[in-house]
């Protein structure tokens, strides 16, 4: 029987190509066709309202499909009178709106299936399909046709496509983080733009404040960059260049984003204005430039949005330094309400928070955007040399010291307890369970749901932290034992070990085995004590 269905499709079509019983003329945008009103109508309900209506076409007998080829219209019929699939990389996407236009559910998803599995991204074509794929809002697609293109800048730059990018889509390509392509290429594609568009000079500086010019190549800033019309007729950008050639740094051994995004440790070394030092991934080391204030020792740090926010200090209690590990600059950001010092630090959502210290227990919030720290909470205890682990919009605040003042009388004792601040109702609970140990000291580093801590007399902690159904559990893994040493370090975790962080150099603890392992990794250049560490 179904042979008989498709001889008789098969019929139908033949009838119709050849003109025979044609009741209706069908004018595309480039040619002239007949069809049958029964057909149509049986084969969309666009055609079947048309022609049941009193609309034009019922009664003048002329379907006017003005975007619409001839060459489009007959593949349409044929796929669904022969049952084939005629879709290709030239007509996907005008059938694609021809059958959105005329309810072809079943041709539209044809094209939806080319395009995710036969759709083959090349140097040549991703340009023009990454535009199609996103007027489409296909929003997966078009970002793999972005990759193609980014991935292959270097081709890109050398077409004329470069200059028909419209600010929005210039902007689009180098707001991306994790580009595998030179950042020379990149600069190379905003000069060309900007050379052929003439945009506005603030376009032009914004431009070139999101181009990496620290990872740039410096002969080809220098050679075709530094001297250019470009560069002169704006004096801000002319700064730009000029400060990136005047950093007294070594020429980094990568030149693409994704390699300079990979996470490295920044450690916190105090020597006066000297805040920071960066272990890279290839582990070695790069110098921070120094700080424009010296906050004195014990203060924090936290990472939001690649940029590192220290506060308070022994000296400089309300002080915030904002140091950009993108543009390698530091500025000085708002007072904070209370003084800080011996506290922690942690990010949540968008934003950073400052939690108590050995002379208050409040705690401050800011966002990037807002201009002033706002107090947001209150532990009701000094904590100081504490670990905060963050945990969706709740951070955890851990272990370390708590300072009591009994009528004058200062006392201070070690702590084991788990404090848990809600960054969206600002209430402050105590947990349950609380840490296999009492800590003076205690750092840590956090993968979710791991969570591996040290505290000063040598104490290695492996916890679960979890939050099931808005409750946080905690679930003690494994307690070990390494030697006692200094007061001021910082841990993270890379390859089954605890990279341990002092003035001294880098110390390795072997998780599995529970001993310290073998370290070859080159001593730190500055001698400063270290009070913490932080990922990027």
């Amino acid at each position: 029987m179904e042979d008989v269905q498709i001889q008789l499709l098969q019929n139908i079509h033949q009838e119709m190509t050849n003109g025979s019983f044609s009741d209706i003329q069908v004018i595309c945008n480039d040619d002239t066709t007949t069809g049958s009103r029964l057909v149509l109508a049986a084969l969309s309900p666009y055609f079947r309202a048309m022609f049941a209506s009193g609309m034009t076409e019922s009664q003048t007998g002329v379907l006017k499909l003005p975007s619409v080829s001839l060459s489009e219209y007959q593949d349409i019929l044929k796929m669904y009178f022969f049952k084939i699939n005629l879709i290709n990389e030239e007509n996907c996407m005008n059938i694609f709106d021809a059958a959105e236009m005329m309810q072809l559910d079943p041709i539209k998803n044809l094209c939806i299936i080319y395009l995710n599995q036969s759709l083959d991204l090349t140097p040549e074509n991703c340009f023009n399909w990454w535009r199609n794929l996103k007027l489409y809002n296909f929003l997966d697609l078009s970002k793999q046709a972005l990759s193609c293109l980014t991935d292959n800048l270097a081709h890109f730059v050398k077409t004329e496509n470069v200059i028909h990018l419209s600010k929005g889509e210039l902007f689009e390509i180098i707001f991306e983080d994790d580009l595998t392509c030179k950042e020379d290429d990149i600069l190379k594609v905003a000069m060309k733009w900007i050379d052929h568009n003439n945009p506005e000079q603030e376009d032009v500086q914004s431009i070139f404040e999101n181009v990496r010019l620290d990872i740039v190549d410096r002969q080809f800033l220098v050679n075709e960059v530094a001297f250019s019309k470009i560069v002169l007729e704006n004096s801000a950008v002319r700064e730009m260049i000029q400060h990136v050639l005047c950093l007294a740094l070594s020429q980094l051994t990568y030149t693409t984003r994704f390699l300079a995004n990979q996470p490295g440790v920044f450690v916190l070394h105090h020597t006066d204005k000297l805040l920071l030092s960066c272990f890279t991934s290839e582990e070695k080391w790069e110098d921070i430039p120094p700080a424009p204030v010296d906050p004195g020792p014990y203060y924090s740090a936290a990472c939001l949005d690649n940029k590192i926010y220290i506060t308070g200090g022994d000296e400089q209690r309300k002080y915030t330094l904002v140091y950009d590990t993108i543009r390698k600059m530091w500025s000085i950001g708002p007072y904070l309400n209370d003084e800080h010092w011996g506290h922690c630090s942690a990010t949540a959502g968008s934003k950073v928070y400052v939690m108590s210290g050995w002379d208050t227990s409040t705690i401050e919030e800011k966002s990037e955007n807002e201009e002033q720290w706002q107090v947001v909470g209150d532990l009701e205890l000094n904590r100081a040399e504490t670990f905060p682990v963050t945990v969706g919009e709740k951070i955890l605040v851990m272990g370390g010291q708590i300072k009591y003042d009994f009528s004058g009388q200062i006392d201070v004792n070690v702590s084991d307890f788990i404090q848990c601040f809600n960054t969206r109702t600002r209430a402050v609970t105590k947990l349950e369970t609380k840490l296999p140990c009492t800590s003076i000291t205690l750092r840590g580093s956090v993968h979710l749901p791991d969570v591996y801590l040290l505290d000063y007399v040598g104490n290695v902690m492996h916890i679960h932290v979890t939050d099931r159904n808005g409750k946080i559990q905690v679930e003690n893994k494994l307690t070990a034992k390494w030697k006692c040493f200094c007061m001021d370090f910082g841990i993270v975790h890379r390859h089954g070990n605890l990279l341990y962080f002092t003035k001294d150099g880098i110390r390795k603890f072997n998780l599995a085995e529970g001993k310290e392992g073998e370290s070859t990794f080159p001593k730190p250049p500055r001698s400063g004590e270290v009070y913490d560490v932080l990922t990027i």
